[in-house]
């Protein structure tokens, strides 16, 4: 069997897609840089945004992620201005909603934030220390340590891997196409090593945005509700402990993954209010 052949049948279905990674450098940021926590871009006249539910209701949402699409090298259907917020709660599910399929989209302890139009005037924006406190008798649960820089790379495009709901059952399909033969399953055609291969094909990518979802448990899409939110808005996954990033403290419960995920006609239409995000560890 040629690998190669049967996943250029699949691509058909599921082509590679545009994706933008990033560099990740622990070093402190400003206002405007794409980032991961720090003081985030945001103008005094807003209302900052607070958790809306059980033990988080009221109490200020912290900064995840902040995206500077005018500095950021363009890939198709994302922005080419603005800045892209993710706020989370600092709980122990990292505002992450508890329930699954649609529930995954309700931003009531997480909150994503565009701004269309970008206030240059530091004076209209709010410092460090004007940032409200979260202060709370429990322990302060987040995925990541400090501030760190992303620093964009070169555009490429990713390919599926098993990690997607609807790879394994279209390379199965696929092969039995090519090879007329009546396979049920993936490891019906491929060995051990061969299959982990496909699964850990992108893992290379710690941040990025585009491309296709990390999981590392089970694609929530499976769930037919939410099978459209096919476009990755942001991803970070655990980075701790490993040579190139010595300094780097990023860590989803046990070395989890972080995923956002939106409709790419949402996306198209700057519509925000509707993103799907998953937290899972192994």
């Amino acid at each position: 069997m040629d690998i190669n052949e049967v996943l250029q049948k699949v691509y058909e279905t599921l082509p590679p897609q545009p994706s933008l990674k990033f560099r990740i450098t622990k070093q402190q940021t400003g206002l405007f840089d794409s980032k991961i926590g720090g003081t985030p871009y945001f103008p005094k006249n807003m209302e900052y945004p607070t958790g809306k539910q059980n033990d988080f209701e009221g109490k200020p949402l912290t900064l995840l992620a902040q995206l500077n699409f005018s500095e950021l090298p363009h890939i198709q259907d994302f922005p080419t201005k603005g800045i892209l917020q993710i706020f989370i709660a600092a709980d122990d599910l990292y505002g992450m909603p508890a329930e699954y399929g649609e529930g995954q989209t309700k931003q009531n302890n997480f909150r994503i934030i565009y701004h269309e139009d970008i206030i240059t005037d530091e004076s209209q924006l709010m410092t460090a220390d004007d940032m409200p406190d979260y202060s709370d008798d429990d322990e302060c649960y987040l995925p990541f340590s400090g501030e760190y820089l992303l620093t964009a790379e070169e555009p490429d495009e990713m390919p599926p891997s098993m990690h997607d709901f609807r790879f394994e059952e279209l390379f199965i399909n696929a092969y039995n196409e090519l090879y007329d033969d009546s396979a049920e399953e993936i490891y019906d055609i491929l060995d051990d090593e061969e299959a982990e291969n496909l699964y850990h094909m992108n893992d290379s990518a710690f941040a990025y945005i585009g491309g296709y979802p990390i999981f590392s448990q089970r694609d929530p899409r499976e769930y037919d509700d939410i099978a459209d939110c096919d476009t990755v808005l942001f991803e970070l996954d655990s980075v701790f402990g490993c040579e190139e990033a010595k300094d780097i403290n990023i860590m989803w419960g046990d070395v989890g993954t972080g995923c956002f995920l939106i409709p790419r006609s949402n996306l198209k239409n700057l519509d925000f209010s509707r993103v799907v995000y998953n937290y899972d560890c192994g």
